[in-house]
């Protein structure tokens, strides 16, 4: 099968504070994809797994909840890419259904699935709300830069 684009999903809740940080990068890419697909979504869901299968690399882009005792290995502004890899385990329905499930789930239903990442945002506010702390705007802000030099390498 000839993989068409990168695919680019964000995900979050855009009414939870920082939760919203992976919908606000995959805004932001809307005006610069020229060689990607963007989708936004509030939680992952089975259908994802069609246009995973159809795509020549996966990025999935959400927020992540600091710890700040923990060290962590993030880019300038925050933000952490790490490769992912499917796995088998875990309920392929609801909100339990994480990137590495999708991704299995895609290879069991369409083939083997395309090389695929994320990109994880540092949050720290996760009360009602639309807007994002400072700290997870300016991650937001550096990843898109982030994101865009990963979707060239992989076009």
């Amino acid at each position: 099968m000839e993989r068409s684009q990168t695919l680019v999903i964000g995900i979050g809740n855009g009414l939870r504070s920082d939760d919203g940080a992976g919908i606000c990068v995959a805004e932001a890419l809307e005006a610069h994809a020229n060689n990607m697909q963007v989708l936004v979504c509030d939680q992952l869901t089975p259908e994802l797994a069609e246009p995973i299968s159809r795509a020549r690399a996966v990025l999935f882009i959400d927020a992540q909840m600091r710890d700040a005792s923990e060290p962590t290995a993030q880019a300038p502004g925050g933000a952490y890419l790490q490769p992912l890899e499917s796995s088998p385990h875990g309920d392929p329905s609801g909100h339990a259904l994480t990137p590495s499930r999708l991704l299995a789930l895609s290879a069991a239903l369409y083939g083997p699935c395309p090389p695929a990442w994320q990109l994880l945002i540092p949050g720290k506010q996760w009360q009602v709300g639309d807007r994002l702390s400072a700290e997870t705007a300016a991650a937001c802000r550096n990843a898109v830069p982030m994101v865009l030099a990963w979707g060239a390498r992989h076009a």
